[in-house]
Parts: structure tokens; sequence; C-alpha cells
């Protein structure tokens, strides 16, 4: 299991301005070891802290998870950050304004 530390620098740390989103790599091996774990939809979104209704989008890829819920469900299911997710980073494209033309 990645460190706290490790995991929040790997998510949140990145120095050229991109940001990061989390993505779910395999959506029926997380439901599946979230029941192993002993958990409901309803029973993990509980221990995480947010809704039935956004535990379930995230795990149907109806949703992306932010960096923090990953992993709180992480560890309540007591699994590896890689298992369940990756992280990709996303540039946004510069606007342009009247200042650029």
């Amino acid at each position: 299991m990645l460190t706290k530390r490790n995991l929040e620098y790997k998510m949140f740390t990145e120095r050229n301005g991109g940001e990061k989103m989390v993505i779910v790599k395999d959506k029926e091996k997380l439901k599946r070891d979230i029941i192993l774990a002993g958990f409901s939809i309803t029973s993990l979104a509980k221990e995480v802290g947010c809704s039935k209704a956004h535990i379930s989008s995230i795990v149907n890829h109806e949703r992306n998870p932010s960096g923090t819920i990953a992993v709180k469900i992480c560890e309540q299911i007591k699994g590896k950050f890689d298992d369940y997710f990756f992280i990709e980073s996303v540039h946004k494209r510069k606007q342009r304004t009247n200042n650029n033309r």
C-alpha cells in the first residue's frame, strides 16, 4: 500500500501547472473487492463520507473520483491505490484573449 505522503505527492504535485484526474481502472474488480471487504455501496459511502449515489457513479464509470475519495475507498477496502485507480494528466488549453491577438 502506498503511504499517504507518497500518494499525496503522486496525485497532487505537478510542477508544470497541469491538473490530475483519477480514473477507475477496472470497475468489476473494484465492485468485487468492495463486496469482499464486507461493504455494500451504502455502507462504503457512509464510511467514506459521501453519498451512495456518488460511490455508485464512481464504481459504474459515470464519474471520476477526487483524489481524496479514491484514497478513502482504498483505505476502507484495504487495497492499493494502483490496483484500482490511475492518474491521468489533464492539460487545459489556454484560451485566447484580446491581448494574445
